[in-house]
């Protein structure tokens, strides 16, 4: 059993507003019985996870808030939370999203809180399904064959290539617009579907893409086939597909 600093309590943050997200109760769970004190900023106090016996405390995350007001909202909590004021607390990004956000303020949250070292664009390497495929393909790791579709017709002929259904996963979904009622992932089982959800794709908007203007916000991931990826300029996404034989690769 490895050992913890447990004098180190920890923030979880996830500005991903899903309730039901299964990876911030497995951290709270993990951490907390580890002895290690555990706090959250989530999207209510009235979570599920807030009733987990392993949380000190829940507390609503700013909604829609800039990476330099969640850095403020940050070290207020940290003053909250912690016995001593010269103590550092471990930061727990649990979305993409956040883990970019956190990146961004890292000089003004460093040294109340611990944070590696990663610049955003390292990050988004690992946090774009499509850049994923990229960086596991140079550095020699398995992971699914990726082709990106540059319309509705090829995405269709991707997927009847992978053999349906196949999941649809948005590769930056934190572009996508508020309201537009996409799913970061859905699963899509027909080449009808396939084409709706490919017209769907957000249009461009001033400034939205400004830091990924060269890829799509989008990954389309095939069952244990393959993965479905989009790429596209200035846009939040349109599917692609990657397809592999054996177990499903990463992302």
């Amino acid at each position: 059993m490895p050992s913890f600093d447990t004098r180190v309590p920890a923030v979880l943050v996830r500005l991903d507003r899903n309730p039901f997200h299964h990876g911030t109760l497995g951290a709270v769970r993990s951490l907390g019985r580890a002895g290690i004190p555990v706090h959250a900023v989530v999207e209510s106090r009235t979570s599920p996870v807030a009733r987990s016996r392993h949380l000190g405390s829940a507390r609503p995350g700013p909604a829609g808030a800039s990476p330099a007001e969640l850095a403020d909202f940050l070290l207020r909590v940290g003053d909250e939370v912690a016995e001593d004021p010269s103590s550092p607390l471990l930061a727990v990004p649990l979305d993409d999203v956040t883990a970019l956000a956190l990146a961004r303020r890292r000089a003004e949250l460093t040294p109340r809180f611990l944070l590696p070292e990663q610049t955003e664009a390292q990050l988004l390497r690992v946090a774009d399904k499509a850049a994923l495929a990229e960086t596991c393909a140079a550095l020699g790791l398995p992971h699914p064959r990726t082709a990106l579709p540059t319309g509705a017709d090829e995405a269709a002929a991707m997927a009847r290539a992978l053999g349906l259904p196949v999941i649809a996963k948005w590769s930056r979904p934190w572009l996508l617009p508020a309201g537009a009622g996409l799913r970061s992932t859905s699963i899509v089982r027909s080449l009808a579907e396939v084409r709706e959800l490919y017209a769907r794709s957000p249009r461009p908007a001033a400034g939205c893409c400004s830091r990924s203007s060269s890829r799509r916000a989008a990954t389309w991931t095939g069952s244990s086939r393959g993965t479905w990826t989009p790429r596209a300029a200035a846009r939040p996404g349109r599917p692609g597909a990657r397809s592999a034989p054996g177990p499903p690769g990463p992302g």
